[in-house]
């Protein structure tokens, strides 16, 4: 067992935020002892045990020095900026030590363990238990909620240096005060959408593009289990975007994105979602994939007249 004492936290936390179960946040807490200087003199190396174990290991001062990062996180909470130009830049630069402080007090809703600090020797040791052991318990907490999926998860590498997830959205929301701004979607006969006022293509294949198309088409909104009884709608679309168009073969795979004995319509909904969250935090990107309660109504937000449609019929 880990000893636990009242110097230094480490902090796991279940955020306000979708998916934020997979964070794990250092907080420095202004000492100069020497776990505060093991970690900034081995973060890459313990980003990456922790990654290993299907977590996302953030030191938040480091998050918020590096220009690029800072570019890249702005540009994917907020595409619709031009750039991240100097000015939002310095905004965040702005952003003191007690305002991250403040945010992680605010946000965090609770703080599992602590490192003892008394033992420079087995920093590492701790760290390694410490992945190891949370990793289970979050990959446990998925497959209980049924939102694990091995074949997604892999994609968390992808996006966990991406995402300005928890304390870091909240930083760059504060900083920049930002309201959301959503891009005009363009869909034609191939599986790429293009986000033009985001300057983004999303690339799809051809269920998950099936799928978008048939649900930008019903803003009325469609439970999971009655999309069998728009199979013939679902075939004409999917007859667009499949390589291998016959008959029998589109009938054959949506009898198999029907079958609820099996997972594979929740796997293309987490396919059509991830798709969008690769390229843009999922404050915007909810309002371009499936939501809706289980065994209830499904929609894509969207408002439709953002929706334009080249060569392919919008009813």
């Amino acid at each position: 067992m880990l000893q636990l004492l009242n110097l230094v936290e480490m902090v796991y936390a279940e955020l306000p935020f979708e998916a934020d179960e997979c964070q794990v946040i250092f907080v420095d807490n202004g000492d100069a002892h020497q776990l505060n200087q093991y970690v900034k003199e081995h973060l890459q190396e313990i980003k990456a045990m922790f990654r290993a174990e299907g977590l996302d290991f953030c030191y938040v001062p480091a998050m918020l020095e590096d220009e690029t990062v800072i570019r890249e996180q702005v540009r994917y909470r907020m595409p619709w900026l031009e750039d991240a130009d100097l000015e939002n830049l310095e905004k965040l630069r702005a952003v003191s030590a007690g305002e991250i402080m403040n945010a992680v007090s605010e946000h965090f809703r609770k703080a599992v363990i602590k490192i003892d600090v008394s033992q420079p020797i087995l920093y590492r040791n701790q760290l390694e238990e410490i992945a190891r052991s949370y990793g289970r318990k979050v990959r446990r907490e998925l497959r209980n909620k049924g939102t694990y999926d091995p074949c997604l998860y892999k994609l968390f590498d992808v996006l966990v240096d991406k995402k300005p997830k928890g304390v870091v959205r909240e930083i760059i929301e504060t900083a920049l005060g930002q309201d959301i701004v959503l891009s005009h979607v363009k869909i034609g006969g191939n599986c790429d959408v293009l986000l033009p006022d985001y300057r983004i293509s999303v690339r799809l294949r051809p269920l998950e593009m099936t799928l978008f198309v048939f649900y930008l088409r019903h803003p009325e909104g469609v439970s999971l289990k009655e999309l069998v009884d728009h199979k013939t709608e679902l075939a004409d679309i999917y007859g667009l975007y499949v390589q291998k168009g016959d008959n029998q073969f589109i009938s054959d795979t949506l009898d198999g994105l029907f079958d609820i004995s099996k997972n594979a319509i929740h796997e293309h909904r987490s396919r059509l979602k991830y798709a969008f969250e690769r390229q843009m935090d999922y404050v915007v990107a909810r309002n371009y994939y499936i939501t809706g309660r289980k065994g209830e109504k499904m929609f894509i937000t969207l408002p439709r007249e953002l929706v334009e449609w080249e060569g392919i019929n919008p009813s």
